[in-house]
């Protein structure tokens, strides 16, 4: 049953996640920029809840760029819908085998254009993600049952806080943000972030700096037959 939720956890951030880079953003994990990178990116807060962010990136100047830009932009409520019953599935098949109450909601799509390039940013909240034990909080399921990113991990601490366990080492830690490369076996994961000052007094914030930036994207190609969607 674990390595059955492993599996469906690998296959879902499979077909949500392709590579992609983004221009800068509004605020939280869209603060940064990114050059030819995309991630799976998970911001926490304090209280165990969390946001997962996912981004688009279209090169307007391009014909097939633009119009599958375009045709998106007309139907944000059905990808907004799909990107949410994604998450819901993983969510909802953890918490029954873990016995913790896990929700997603408020599932979000938010369009922009800049500097000709046009980006698509599906958002949802993902709560009691995290165990809150004490001061600290503990990530383990889903991504302890069998998950390998085809993306980049990156967990994202609350503000205050920093990384001070893991039973996979990071490949990379800047502050608030810790990253586990493409193809990282995370068998058995669990990371605990605590406080600052209890890990070193580690200065963290709650946006991603600029070399791990949430770069992320959809399998839209594939959910909603869009064409033309490439890397910038």
């Amino acid at each position: 049953m674990i390595a059955e939720r492993g599996r469906l956890v690998a296959g879902v951030v499979a077909a949500l996640l392709i590579g992609t880079a983004v221009v800068p953003a509004a605020v939280g994990a869209q603060d940064a920029v990114a050059e030819d990178r995309s991630a799976f990116v998970v911001e926490l807060e304090n209280d165990g809840d969390a946001t997962v962010s996912l981004s688009l990136t279209y090169d307007l100047e391009d014909e097939s760029d633009q119009a599958a830009f375009d045709r998106l932009r007309g139907e944000t409520g059905n990808v907004t819908e799909r990107f949410d019953e994604r998450l819901s599935r993983v969510a909802n098949r953890t918490a029954s085998e873990i016995g913790r109450e896990m929700s997603v909601s408020d599932a979000d799509a938010e369009v922009t254009t800049a500097d000709g390039v046009g980006v698509v940013t599906l958002s949802a909240s993902w709560s009691n993600l995290a165990i809150v034990d004490g001061d600290r909080l503990v990530v383990e399921e889903p991504f302890a049952s069998g998950f390998r990113p085809d993306r980049p991990f990156v967990l994202v601490a609350p503000d205050g806080y920093a990384l001070a366990d893991t039973a996979i080492p990071a490949d990379s830690t800047e502050g608030a943000v810790a990253e586990w490369g493409v193809g990282t076996d995370l068998t058995g994961f669990s990371a605990t972030l605590a406080p600052s000052e209890a890990v070193g007094g580690a200065t963290t914030s709650g946006s991603l700096p600029t070399p791990l930036a949430s770069v992320l994207a959809t399998g839209l190609v594939a959910l909603l037959g869009y064409a033309g969607w490439r890397r910038l």
